[in-house]
């Protein structure tokens, strides 16, 4: 099943894709995020403030797999991992600022010359019910970690450079659904319901792009590397 260009999974992809507990999880997660969206009421700021700190996370993440990857290559030198880890750093912090800036922009009530500071002073908001959202997807983020790339050998099978760029085509499919059903709610006056239909749409999209990341694992060879066998998906 090649999901190289897809957004959405087929009928087969949903089922291989629920074969993983961390698909059930990061769809338990979401559904939860839909339930207490609405008993929040929420408006279409919050969604995309909580899916840009989710970009926060994801990069934090990455961070510690481009730290413990360990696939054969040359590359794979403790020096290399201590400039490409510091330079993602930075690289992706700023494209999340200017990612920040633009999304804040659009859907934040700011003062238009407080637009640059929008991305930094949103991180205010990390309290009550979008602390505990944000530790949600967290949650979900955290699980996969352990129970795909450490657990089933993932961290055997790339290199630290590879994962440099990763996270940015799964951040880009993600937000331009986001995006798009956010200015539609928003044009209709952000309903519950399109508000709600955002979500599922995110959560369908997150799901890809999960299957798609386990599929890359599970087309490499395991059988020569760290001269042990390590079953893949």
């Amino acid at each position: 099943m090649g999901l190289k260009n897809q957004l959405f999974l087929s009928r087969d992809g949903l089922a291989e894709a629920f074969q993983r507990p961390s698909s059930w999880v990061l769809v338990g997660v979401n559904i939860g995020l839909i339930v207490a969206v609405v008993e929040w009421n929420w408006s279409v700021f919050d969604i995309v403030f909580l899916y840009w700190v989710e970009n926060l996370v994801i990069g934090g993440i990455n961070v510690l797999k481009m730290s413990v990857a360990s696939g054969k290559s040359p590359q794979q030198g403790t020096a290399i991992k201590l400039f490409l880890i510091p330079f993602f750093i930075i690289h992706y912090g700023m494209f999340c600022y200017g990612h920040g800036v633009f999304l804040f922009s659009m859907f934040g009530d700011l003062d238009p010359n407080q637009i640059s500071r929008g991305p930094v002073d949103a991180l205010t908001f990390l309290s009550g019910s979008m602390l505990l959202a944000v530790a949600l997807l967290a949650a979900s983020h955290i699980f996969s970690f352990f129970g795909n790339f450490i657990a089933r050998g993932e961290y055997q099978k790339t290199q630290a450079a590879e994962l440099m760029m990763r996270p940015y085509g799964r951040i880009v499919a993600l937000h331009i659904t986001i995006i798009i059903g956010a200015f539609l709610t928003t044009a209709f006056g952000n309903p519950l319901g399109l508000l709600v239909v955002l979500m599922v749409l995110k959560t369908l999209v997150d799901l890809a792009m999960h299957q798609s990341e386990r599929e890359k694992y599970s087309k490499f060879d395991p059988a020569d590397i760290a001269g042990r066998k390590i079953p893949s998906d």
